[in-house]
């Protein structure tokens, strides 16, 4: 067993072993991992001559069970180190929907999923950049607990064999905001997501990220890595920014994007940091590149920004290596990126469009600063190169191809093949910029072979989500219907309402400024709709009060209408028990079905946050009422005391009313209207969790086709989910299941929505919603769905 140092990480390449698990018997691991909410003891075991520990997932078993957990107390100080490895195996990793590793610091958490993606043993890895603060964490140098949770995927029995825990070093930091950050908790949140996305791509890479905060940067954790990136620091200190100062005269190189600070920018070379916003929506819409002397450079990278930081070159010959230009394709004048002998800067933050564009500008731009990160990223590009869809290596892929029938496919697989072994040699000549180049082009290939290869039945759900309620492109939904039409879809679920707002004439929500702007959003996409064969099921966002109006929020608030936490705080949410709420949302729905001609009504957030809320006032009268007795002690009594599966059935009631009512009166005023949902993909998890019983709508009858969000870059995991879905539903209705093709757990390309597509088909899932509809899926992610899995117009199933 490995005994825990306190130490700090910092020599390149370092690694230290958090736990190896090797416990030599049942006292002494139970004395380490203690196993709690009613998660089975832990067992010591030996697999294959190795010692191991073994914990017990009994979702079959115990059907009320979220997760499992187990428990270690620690002291540790991991401020430098910004990755770890969790090494571990599952009989049938089905059973987990995803692995969370959390960290206990003070009174707080930091915790980051992870899921298993295939049988056996493996690695899985976990970011310091996707940790999320929870509670008040004293900091990443003070860490006295370590936690593993396998949350509920399918509903079968399983065991974990946990093998190592380590914590890694790279070449590559992440400088992020520390958890505890002063100011705007929104920047702070939008910090780290960008910092989580760029950590992404680093990883796809094949470089890892260490993010590290900017208090152990002031403290020196940098070390002797080679770059450390900035993907947005927008409150960075003086402290920090002397480190960094420090860093680059060592040697080390900084990649800094939309926040300059005036030192930093001296220290790398650039001078006169000017802030512009948008003058209108596409006025900052690609980015075009010129430098020959950048191996890999992109000519363009498509990249939707509002804002941006532009810079001039003053020192350590800096230059302007890309310029703006709008959606037009006409030049803004205004500088995109510079780059000098000690570093780069991005005039915004890395956004999510055109990933694979993205992925080219960063390895350019970072091999150029550091040549020795360029072997690694061509080995991760010759290894990535040939896992495609839900296929892993060239002879599963050729094998697919070949059992499907289709010559097209079958007539390109040659010539992608040769473009992989054309990157091949490149690698072994040394000439590494060009292997990967040349591999990121034998993937397009044998993708597009993949794609082609896929069959498209005539009876299929084929659906988008719409978060915008514009279509991909604002004030043009001609357009969007025309494009999803071409690709196969029949489809379109436009978010067009929320608990406060509404893109349309409403006459019971307050209209929202994409209304004022835009025009009537249903109309227009009904319209066009129409005109391209696709149905229109206009979604709502329930409850939530996101983008309303301040004066309608107070107005609420002041009538006691919003919900409230356990520890007595606002939530600008709808208290789903109160009756002018059920009013008003039933209402807001109704309205659209009797003013537009749409096919369908579509609920999301139909369910409570968290188990955090509700327990306002009102809440403890009508549970009183309905519960026929007192609650002595609010709201303890019902949160985490005797009466709290009483009141999470009580909760589950409250969202199924609403849920019923909108069957009932909605199929009283139009018989043809289907009603279906958005729903959380583990399940029982979720009713326990958000109060969402969902499988009991469908019993019920109160559902015409379910959409679970099982958004999860795994396919074995989102397999997993859609088994357990199948089961519950059990041919009641029609499942299309959600592709996080652009969600906050999963980024996916054509070829891997399309990997998930084939599971869901597999498993005999009726259809397949992808989220999201915008601009950036319509071009990378529609054309691969219409090469193969859409290019036969279907009929939805839920239609007789």
């Amino acid at each position: 067993m490995n005994v825990f140092p306190l130490v700090l990480l910092g020599l390149l390449g370092a690694e230290q072993v958090l736990d190896d698990f090797q416990y030599s018997d049942t006292r002494a691991a139970r004395q380490a991992w203690i196993a709690n909410e009613a998660t089975p003891l832990v067992e010591p075991i030996d697999d294959d001559g190795r010692r191991v520990l073994r914990v017990a997932v009994p979702f079959a078993a115990e059907p009320n069970l979220g997760r499992t957990v187990i428990d270690r107390q620690v002291e540790l100080n991991l401020a430098s180190p910004g990755q770890f490895a969790l090494e571990l195996a599952a009989e049938a990793p089905e059973a987990v929907a995803h692995l969370t590793l959390y960290f206990r610091s003070g009174q707080g958490w930091y915790g980051a999923g992870g899921s298993l993606t295939k049988r056996g043993w493996q690695t899985v890895q976990f970011s310091k950049a996707s940790f999320r603060a929870e509670g008040t964490p004293a900091g990443w140098n003070r860490i006295d607990g370590i936690r593993i949770a396998a949350w509920r995927g399918r509903s079968e029995d399983t065991f974990l064999k946990i093998g190592r825990l380590a914590a890694l070093s790279h070449d590559v930091a992440l400088v992020v905001p520390p958890a505890a950050a002063d100011g705007d908790r929104g920047e702070v949140r939008s910090a780290m997501d960008a910092a989580d996305l760029v950590s992404g791509m680093l990883e796809e890479l094949g470089l890892g990220a260490d993010a590290i905060d900017e208090v152990a940067v002031a403290q020196g954790a940098l070390g002797q890595r080679r770059v450390a990136v900035l993907a947005y620091n927008p409150q960075l200190g003086a402290a920090a920014a002397d480190a960094l100062g420090q860093f680059v005269e060592r040697g080390g190189k900084l990649l800094v994007c939309y926040q300059l600070r005036q030192q930093t920018g001296q220290i790398l070379g650039f001078g006169r940091p000017t802030y512009h916003r948008q003058q209108r929506p596409g006025q900052f819409a690609e980015i075009r590149f010129s430098a020959a002397d950048v191996p890999g450079l992109p000519e363009k990278v498509r990249q939707a920004s509002w804002n941006i930081t532009t810079a001039e070159p003053v020192g350590h010959h800096a230059r302007i290596i890309g310029r703006w230009y709008d959606d037009a394709g006409k030049p803004t004048g205004q500088a995109a990126m510079l780059l000098s002998d000690r570093g780069a800067f991005l005039s915004h933050t890395v956004l999510s469009d055109d990933r694979p564009g993205k992925k080219r500008l960063l390895a350019s731009v970072l091999g150029h600063l550091a040549p020795p990160l360029w072997p690694q990223m061509a080995q991760a590009a010759l290894d990535r190169a040939v896992n495609v869809g839900h296929c892993r290596g060239l002879a599963e892929l050729a094998a697919h191809v070949r059992a499907s029938g289709n010559a097209a496919a079958q007539a390109k697989l040659g010539a992608a093949v040769e473009a992989r072994n054309a990157a091949a040699a490149l690698f072994d000549r040394q000439a590494y910029p060009q292997a990967v180049e040349r591999a990121a082009e034998s993937h397009r290939l044998l993708a597009d072979v993949y794609l082609l290869a896929q069959p498209s039945p005539a009876r299929e759900g084929r659906a988008v989500w719409n978060h915008s309620g514009t279509g991909a492109y604002p004030g043009d939904w001609e357009r969007s219907a025309k494009e999803l039409s071409a690709a196969g879809f029949n489809m379109i679920l436009p978010n067009m309402l929320w608990g406060g707002r509404a893109h349309y004439a409403s006459d019971v929500l307050p209209r929202s400024r994409t209304f004022e702007q835009y025009g009537d959003q249903i109309a227009q996409c009904v319209a066009a709709a129409k005109q391209h064969g696709l149905e229109v099921h206009v979604w709502k966002v329930n409850y939530n009060l996101s983008g309303a109006p301040s004066a309608f929020v107070e107005k609420l608030a002041a009538e006691g209408r919003l919900q409230v936490t356990a520890a007595g705080q606002r939530h600008p949410w709808l208290c789903p028990s109160h009756p002018e709420n059920q009013k008003l949302e039933l209402e807001s729905l109704l309205e659209v079905a009797r003013k537009y001609p749409v096919d369908g009504l579509h609920f999301d957030y139909i369910r409570y946050p968290g188990r955090e809320t509700c327990y306002c006032d009102g809440c403890r009268r009508r549970f009183e009422a309905a519960a026929g007795s007192k609650v002595s002690d609010w709201p303890r009594e019902c949160h985490s005391g005797p009466r709290r599966r009483q009141y999470n059935d009580w909760r589950c009631r409250q969202i199924t009313a609403l849920v019923e009512a909108v069957h009932r009166e909605g199929k009283r005023l139009r018989p043809e209207l289907k009603i279906s949902a958005a729903v959380f993909g583990a399940y029982p998890a979720c009713r326990e969790s958000v109060a969402q019983d969902w499988p009991e709508w469908i019993k019920a009858g109160y559902l015409d086709f379910v959409c679970p969000m099982d958004y999860t870059q795994s396919d074995l995991a989102f397999a997993g989910l859609v088994e357990n879905q199948m089961e519950l539903v059990d041919g009641r209705i029609p499942v299309y299941p959600g592709i996080g093709a652009t969600a906050s757990r999963s980024t996916l390309s054509a070829d891997r929505v399309v990997g998930q597509i084939y599971h869901a088909r597999a498993l005999g899932a009726a259809g397949f919603t992808i989220f999201n509809f915008s601009a950036g899926t319509a071009e990378s992610i529609l054309p691969g769905v219409g090469l193969g899995a859409g290019a036969r117009a279907a009929a939805p199933p839920h239609r007789p």
